[in-house]
This record gives structure tokens, sequence and C-alpha cells, in this order.
């Protein structure tokens, strides 16, 4: 039947697959990671999701390039949960409102963001690990259609013999989107940026640890050390929503103002201001389960942003 702009349509048709995943692998690596810090902190929520209390990053230099590893000592996966991670959309996890994400799109999706290739090695009870892969090229020319079912290998050198009796290696080969290229460099923002994201499950107990060096716990209020003093006591808001199954889901948010000692910091020098994190400094922190899932000029309206705003 002619539909009048040319195209035919003939009974019996084979129906198109709904996602085009040579072209998909590729547009998603430009989609949903504003830098390699959150896509890194992808993994490490993984991790801590699955049971973690220790997570070794490491940044490195191989003969392809940079590399990038995180170990953890979790659950581990067997070879059905394996394949169902590197799936997009395919976390058991859907929904969850318990981590940074909610979708089953974190393991593929941050890991393509920054490199072309991903490899995952997960074991339970000492045993040898099942192995899995995504390759963005061998996707996109249509050798890797999926996900194959993993197999078992031997252990990695690069676990060392300290290994723990559970858990998983998420290797990124070909990294050629990470923000920084030096790996002192970007080891450095990692810690950094991933402390804070990170800060209260480092607070209870998670030992997080970037190139050799424990990530120390950041936190924007300045509570824990004393510098920062709560303005009121914190407000309190009933919310509820429609959940994806047309379920109310029910929470509360805590809104809380913390400000700094203007009259010990006021008169200190720029540099020494700015050492301090006040300078600039003004920023909304939100988190969700114990994660930073966002902060900057948030919920301000129009309001301008003005030199006191460096004081809350």
């Amino acid at each position: 039947m002619d539909d009048g702009i040319g195209a035919v349509q003939t009974a019996g048709a084979a129906r198109r697959a709904l996602v085009a995943v040579e072209r998909f692998v590729l547009a998603t690596r430009d989609s949903g990671y504003k830098d390699t810090s959150s896509a890194v902190a992808e993994l490490v929520d993984n991790a801590a999701q699955a049971g973690a209390r220790r997570v070794l990053i490491r940044v490195d230099e191989e003969d392809e390039g940079l590399r990038v590893r995180v170990e953890d000592d979790g659950e581990g996966m067997d070879a059905a949960t394996l394949q169902q991670a590197l799936c997009f959309g395919g976390s058991a996890r859907f929904g969850d409102r318990a981590g940074l994400g909610r979708y089953g799109m974190g393991l593929p999706n941050s890991s393509l963001s920054q490199a072309r290739r991903l490899e995952v090695f997960s074991w339970r009870g000492g045993r040898a690990p099942q192995r899995a892969h995504l390759d963005v090229d061998e996707v996109a020319s249509g050798v890797q259609p999926g996900v194959d079912w993993p197999t078992v290998c031997p252990f990695p050198p690069l676990l060392g013999e300290t290994r723990p009796p559970n858990g998983t290696l998420v290797v990124w080969r070909r990294c050629d989107r990470l923000e920084l290229k030096r790996p002192s460099a970007l080891a450095r923002r990692l810690r950094a940026q991933l402390g804070r994201v990170f800060r209260e499950l480092i607070w209870g107990g998670l030992a997080l640890e970037v190139n050799g060096e424990l990530v120390e716990a950041v936190d924007p209020l300045r509570l824990r050390c004393g510098d920062g003093r709560l303005f009121n006591a914190p407000l309190c808001f009933d919310v509820s929503v429609v959940g994806e199954a047309g379920e109310v889901v029910e929470g509360t948010v805590e809104a809380r103002f913390v400000e700094l000692p203007v009259e010990r910091w006021h008169d200190l020098p720029v540099e020494e201001k700015r050492a301090l994190g006040v300078t600039g400094g003004a920023v909304v922190s939100v988190l969700r389960a114990g994660r930073e899932i966002d902060a900057g000029w948030l919920l301000m309206g129009n309001k301008r942003r003005e030199n006191y705003d460096d004081w809350w």
C-alpha cells in the first residue's frame, strides 16, 4: 500500500529491531557522564551495593594506552548475573533507589563512556573467575551483536596473590575519553571527587584506595572538623511520587543549612580562603542513600550568586 510518501508496506514484513545496536553503542558513549570521576563512581557504587568493604582503583598505562582497574571484595557474580550486568538496562537492581543509579545502565554505560573495551572478572568462593567483555569496535562492526555467555578463566595477573575469596575486577582498556591523560593527575582528581561522593560510606568503614593511597572523606559542610555550624534545625519535607509500576513511593527530604566561621576566616588572604574551599565554594550538595548524586548552584531559582554566599 502506497502511503503517499513513497513507502511501501507489505503483509508479513519482518519486524525491525527496536535498537540499531551498532549505532547505539557509539551514541551512548556521549550520554550521561560529565567526567571520568562520575563514571568511576558508578563502579564504586556497584561494589558497595554488592557488600564490598574495600575497593581498589588503579590508573596506569599499557601498550594500548591508559587503563583503569577497579577491584572489590564484594559478593561477586555468577555467570548469569555477570552476563546480565553487561547488558544495558540488565541490572538485577532495576528501579532500586539505594545507590547512584536506578536503571541498570551503570556498568556498561559508564565504562564505554570512557573506554573502548570493558572486561569484567568475577568470582565466588575462591573458584576461578567468570569473564565477560564488551568492545565498542567489535559491536560497531557487527562482530559482537550481544553479550556472550561468560567463560571460566584463570585469575588475571592484575589481581596478585592477595585477592579476596569473593570479588569483581572491572578493567577499562583503550581509554580514549578520560578527562586527564596523566595517570598521576587523574588519580589525584579521583581521590578528591570520590572522597566527596562517598564520604558517608567512607565514614561508615568503606576503604577506598586510588593508586595505593587511601581516599579521605571530603565534607563540604565542614561539620565533622568543627568549622561548619548548623544554622537552625534541619527542615524536613514528606514527599510521595508514583513509581514505575504505579505504586506510591514515600520518603523524606531533609534540608540542612550550614554556615562557615565568618568572624575567623573573613580577613584571611585569598590563597588561604581558596585552600580552605571558601572562595567560590557555595554549593548545594544533594545526597541519596549516603551518596552525593549532584552538587552545584542548585534549587536557587534566579538568585544570583554573591560573595556572601561563600559563607554558607
